[in-house]
C-alpha cells in the first residue's frame, strides 16, 4: 500500500490533473468541441507527460531536494531511484502512445515537449530565466494542444497566454523557496544570481501583467460576463493578495503557501473560461 501512495505522491496528482483538464478546456475553447477518444487521448497524453517529467526532475533534483523538501519520496528514502527512473520510463512510453492514436503532427510535437521536460531537469532548471520560461510555454501550449486534439487549435492561444504568465510567476515563487538548496545544488537561478529583492519586483511585475490581460478576453467578446466576474474576483483577487504578501514574509513556509495557493488559483482561472463560454 505504502509504494502505491508513494508511487502516486512522485508524480504530484493536482499537476497532472490539472494537464489533463488544461486539454479538456483547450477543446473547449476551441470553437469545435466534442467528445472523441482522440481529446481523451491527448489528454491522457499530458497527463503521463507531466507525470514523468514531475519524476525525472525529482530524480535529478535528489540532492537538493534533501535540503529544500527532505519529505519527498526519493530524498526520504520511500522509493528508490531505479522505481523512479523505471516509472519515468513508463509514464513517458505511455504517453507516446497515447500521442500517436492522436495522428502524426500531435505525436511530433508530444515527443519534442517530453525531450524539452527532460532537457528542463537536466539542465535549464539551473540558469537564469531559460528554465522558468520553457515550464511557462509549454504549460501554456497545453490548452492549443487540447484545441488541436478536436481541430481548433486557434481557440487554445488566449488560455495558453494567460497560463504563459500565471506559470511563469508561480516558477519565480518557487524559485524563492528552493533558492537555499538550489544554491548548493549549483542551480544558479534567478533568485539564485540576482536575489529575493529583485526576484520578488520581477513578481509582481509578471502578476500585474497577467492581471491587466485577464480582463481583455472580455472586452474582445471571448469571455462572457460569467468568465469576468469569476476572474476577477477568484483569481485576480489572489493575485493581488501574492503581490502584496510578498517582502512581508519570504520564509520557505511562506513561499509554499503561496506557491500552493496559486495552484489552487490554476483551478479557478480554468473555472472561469469554462464558465465564460
Amino acid at each position: 500500500m505504502n509504494i502505491i501512495i508513494e508511487t502516486i505522491k512522485i508524480t504530484r496528482p493536482l499537476n497532472v490533473f490539472i494537464s489533463f483538464i488544461s486539454i479538456v478546456v483547450g477543446a473547449l475553447v476551441s470553437g469545435n468541441f466534442k467528445l472523441s477518444i482522440i481529446l481523451l487521448f491527448a489528454g491522457l497524453t499530458a497527463a503521463l507527460i507531466t507525470a514523468g517529467a514531475n519524476i525525472i526532475n525529482d530524480i535529478f533534483d535528489i540532492e537538493i531536494d534533501r535540503i529544500n523538501k527532505p519529505d519527498r519520496s526519493l530524498p526520504s528514502g520511500r522509493i528508490s531511484i531505479e522505481y523512479a527512473r523505471n516509472l519515468f520510463i513508463i509514464c513517458y512510453l505511455s504517453g507516446l502512445i497515447f500521442a500517436a492514436f492522436c495522428g502524426k503532427i500531435m505525436l511530433i510535437i508530444a515527443i519534442i515537449i517530453a525531450l524539452l521536460l527532460y532537457w528542463y531537469s537536466l539542465v535549464l532548471k539551473k540558469t537564469i530565466l531559460w528554465g522558468n520560461l520553457m515550464v511557462s510555454i509549454i504549460s501554456g501550449f497545453t490548452f492549443i494542444y487540447g484545441a488541436m486534439s478536436v481541430g481548433g487549435w486557434r481557440g487554445g492561444i488566449m488560455p495558453a497566454v494567460l497560463a504563459f504568465f500565471f506559470h511563469l510567476g508561480r516558477e519565480l515563487v518557487k524559485d524563492m523557496q528552493d533558492i537555499e538548496g538550489d544554491i548548493v545544488g549549483n542551480a544558479i537561478t534567478f533568485s539564485g544570481k540576482f536575489g529575493v529583492e529583485k526576484t520578488v519586483f520581477l513578481t509582481r511585475s509578471v502578476f500585474i501583467v497577467l492581471i491587466i490581460i485577464t480582463i481583455i478576453p472580455f472586452f474582445l467578446g471571448i469571455y462572457n460576463e460569467n468568465y469576468l466576474f469569476i476572474v476577477i474576483l477568484g483569481v485576480d483577487t489572489i493575485l493581488i493578495y501574492v503581490i502584496f504578501s510578498l517582502n512581508r514574509n519570504n520564509s520557505f513556509t511562506q513561499l509554499g503557501k503561496i506557491s500552493n495557493l496559486l495552484k489552487f488559483d490554476m483551478l479557478i482561472g480554468l473555472l472561469a473560461i469554462y464558465l465564460g463560454l
